[in-house]
């Protein structure tokens, strides 16, 4: 991409996403990650490069907040905690979404009081140990996600301080007509501060031309009015305050996918959302391992490479003419925690 572009001055970039790796040790049946071949090492950039990206990143917006992506990032703690001490060292908001595999005592519970991000999401996809044990494709997973979020609280109490702590479902067909008793056990049983939602999407991966994504059309949500009446009973038994525009755009979402059909294509199918929902190029960096700027994940969108200082704000001030394109996309991907317009919840 070049930046030959006219540079116009705009609001400052709010998040800076940052791949540490695209491995998992889960086989989730929504992500295609770990059947991902891996990068050679020699490809991507190093954990002294990478700080110099999240230091270049606080110079244009010393308020945003950067975010650990993955795979199960937590399988690489050199890099996850070299993300993490360099934020602290800048005074710079960091998160972070795992899987609970890689936290499962109380000394490592104890280190991400000290050296871990300012907010940490464990993924969560039910109450019950067989749903969640099924969508994420390993046994024991939701043990481990449940011990992660109890030994982060503990720690937490026994600090006296520390990150706030979420637990976070991707929401579906199999598990959204039991959101209640989840809220229940997520905010009451284990005491997390917050359960976050997110919706199925096509399985993330690299699709083939033979790919039909099964899981996707046996599990997207085929009743979204049944679905919005049980977000807005869990919103009064749990004082969520729901927002009521994200509310109507989970339902047109839905109702976008039954209208367009043919699920089992997944991401090749041409239709998307019936309205513009997201709005990552006006607040969103995203950094993959070999160093290559986006303003969202989707890799059909162009792709800078960062290569020497002042080139993220470079990059930053000269997509406006991409931002005109990437304001019309209505791809499913709009309706993702990270990149949709509108919060769940109201301030």
């Amino acid at each position: 991409m070049s930046l030959s572009t006219k540079i116009h001055t705009r609001l400052a970039p709010q998040y800076l996403f940052v791949d540490i790796n695209q491995r998992c040790n889960l086989r989730c049946q929504h992500c295609m990650y770990w059947k991902t071949k891996q990068d050679d090492p020699s490809a991507l950039i190093s954990i002294e490069r990478r700080n110099d990206i999240i230091q270049e990143f606080a110079g244009m917006n010393s308020s945003g907040k950067v975010v650990i992506c993955g795979g199960e990032s937590m399988l690489d703690p050199d890099r996850y905690f070299a993300v993490t001490a360099k934020c602290a060292e800048i005074g710079m908001r960091c998160f972070s979404v795992i899987n609970g595999t890689r936290l499962a005592t109380t000394e490592m519970a104890d280190r991400m009081m000290e050296e871990g991000p300012t907010e940490i999401t464990v993924s969560l996809n039910s109450h019950l140990p067989e749903v969640h044990d099924e969508t994420r494709g390993v046994a024991g997973s939701f043990d481990m996600a449940v011990r992660a979020l109890r030994l982060l609280l503990e720690s937490r109490r026994t600090y006296g301080r520390g990150p706030k702590i979420f637990a976070m479902a991707v929401i579906c067909e199999c598990n959204y007509r039991d959101l209640d008793a989840l809220y229940d056990f997520v905010l009451n049983d284990i005491g997390a501060d917050k359960l976050k939602l997110n919706f199925l999407q096509p399985t993330f991966g690299p699709p083939t031309a033979w790919y039909q994504d099964r899981f996707f059309d046996q599990n997207v949500i085929r009743n979204e009015e049944e679905l919005a009446r049980i977000i807005l009973a869990c919103d009064e038994k749990y004082d969520l305050r729901i927002n009521p525009v994200w509310l109507e755009q989970v339902k047109m979402y839905h109702r976008s996918i039954r209208n367009n059909g043919w699920m089992r294509l997944g991401w090749r199918r041409g239709k998307g959302t019936e309205a513009h929902i997201c709005n990552s190029y006006e607040r969103n960096i995203m950094v993959d391992l070999r160093g290559r700027a986006r303003l969202c994940f989707y890799s059909g969108f162009p792709a800078f490479q960062l290569v020497q200082p002042g080139d993220l704000r470079r990059f930053w001030e000269s997509c406006d003419r991409l931002r005109q394109r990437m304001s019309r996309c209505n791809r499913y991907c709009a309706i993702s925690h990270s990149v949709r317009k509108e919060a769940a919840t109201l301030k």
